[in-house]
């Protein structure tokens, strides 16, 4: 895990180096999502998610770089979960270290081609992703006793409840904030 978190934070460096946060928003490389959020939202309700996305940067680059460990322990963490509501009582120990040593070698692939070849860098983390994937659903049944379809299940869950609805309710926070400055007539500082 220490080797993964690591190249992750090799990787997560590299990327605010080379691409700093003016050339995704405001220079030749704008984002494609800025330039959605431009014509969709206006430049001042733009403005106001660009300065939160601004004020978060650097919070952004660490979160990505201590990707390696967040997946582990909220990975670990997720499923277990969900296989305590699916009805199963193994202990999490056992589990928890294989998801570190599964979600490490996940990592280390996606994390090396960033850093090596950043045009293979996606299809790879997607291809290790479902691997990981892969490894917990061996696990539930394994570990856990579950069938192979209540395995799928309980991923689904845990997918669903400890990935989805907090970056749903990240999102709806970002609204809020977003229809609070319109309301307020809150333009950020240049």
């Amino acid at each position: 895990m220490a080797i993964a978190t690591a190249f992750a934070i090799a990787a997560a460096l590299r990327f605010a180096a080379a691409v700093p946060f003016e050339a995704v928003v405001y220079g030749e490389r704008r984002s494609p999502a800025i330039t959605a959020l431009l014509d969709s939202l206006g430049r001042e309700r733009t403005a106001v998610v660009v300065y939160l996305l601004e004020r978060s940067w650097t919070a952004l680059v660490v979160a990505t770089g201590l990707t390696p460990l967040l997946v582990w322990i909220l990975g670990s963490s997720a499923v277990q979960a969900a296989a305590r509501i699916a009805g199963s009582r193994a202990p999490f120990l056992p589990f928890f270290i294989l998801f570190g040593y599964a979600a490490a070698l996940a990592r280390i692939p996606a994390d090396l081609a960033s850093l090596a070849v950043p045009a293979v860098a996606g299809p790879i983390g997607a291809l290790t992703t479902a691997i990981l994937g892969l490894v917990a659903w061996s696990a539930l049944q394994q570990h856990h006793g579950l069938a192979p379809q209540r395995a799928i299940t309980t991923l689904v869950i845990a997918v669903a409840l400890f990935y989805v609805v907090p970056l749903v309710l990240i999102l709806a926070a970002v609204i809020a904030i977003v229809v609070a400055a319109i309301v307020l007539e809150y333009v950020p500082p240049p």
